[in-house]
């Protein structure tokens, strides 16, 4: 939500609640056929992976500048393999630390799918920490929607045992993060709708959620 709050882009968001199955209904199935949040419907096409949409927004919404586009197509492939890499490997780590009991059915392993997850995302956190080294954001001098999606890993991981102290250029990268104007107008919407959760008791509980029901 953050990358079509700094686009400035017209949007209607609705919500999808986990614990009554939203995710599994024949409407949303029909347009994202893996039950799976969140997915963006541009002119009646659906748009289904984080990172697809990031680069979508990129290219609609030039001007918006998310992405460091139109250097060289050399650079722009970098670009993209760092949208891909959020995706495709810090993505899936931080569920498998938030959520270890969706990929093992036993209580005994459960702890050890949480304990190479973080081994995985340390790895993952450390190559932050390094580009961070070159520059105040992930790409360099200017802030991109990487920092926006790498700050949401960050932010997810809050309240699990995985170590934030080697990171200090990424904890600092976090709190700038937060005080952009988009993303503080995205955590306010993102309140609201957990405050609604709360009130019908919808919230889902980390610790006791049951994969069979997603």
């Amino acid at each position: 939500m953050a990358g079509l709050e700094e686009a400035g882009a017209s949007y209607e968001t609705e919500l999808v609640v986990y614990m009554r199955g939203d995710n599994k209904s024949p409407e949303y199935l029909a347009l994202n056929p893996n039950g799976k949040v969140p997915t963006m419907v541009v002119d009646g096409v659906s748009i289904t992976e984080t990172s697809a949409m990031l680069l979508y927004l990129a290219r609609a919404f030039p001007d918006a500048d998310l992405l460091p586009f139109g250097r060289s197509d050399a650079s722009d492939g970098k670009v993209m393999a760092d949208v891909i890499w959020c995706s495709a490997s810090v993505h899936p780590n931080v569920f498998h630390i938030r959520l270890p009991q969706f990929f093992c059915d036993e209580e005994a392993g459960v702890a050890r799918v949480r304990e190479m997850a973080m081994a995985r995302l340390a790895r993952d956190f450390t190559q932050v920490e390094n580009r961070l080294a070159e520059g105040p954001w992930f790409l360099g001098d200017r802030w991109s929607v990487v920092d926006a999606y790498l700050s949401w890993a960050w932010f997810r991981l809050q309240g699990t045992p995985f170590d934030f102290s080697p990171y200090p250029r990424f904890a600092d990268m976090y709190e700038r993060v937060l005080k952009r104007p988009s993303v503080e107008r995205t955590m306010a919407k993102e309140q609201k709708a957990y405050e609604w959760l709360e009130e019908n008791d919808l919230m889902v509980n980390f610790k006791t959620f049951n994969p069979k029901s997603a």
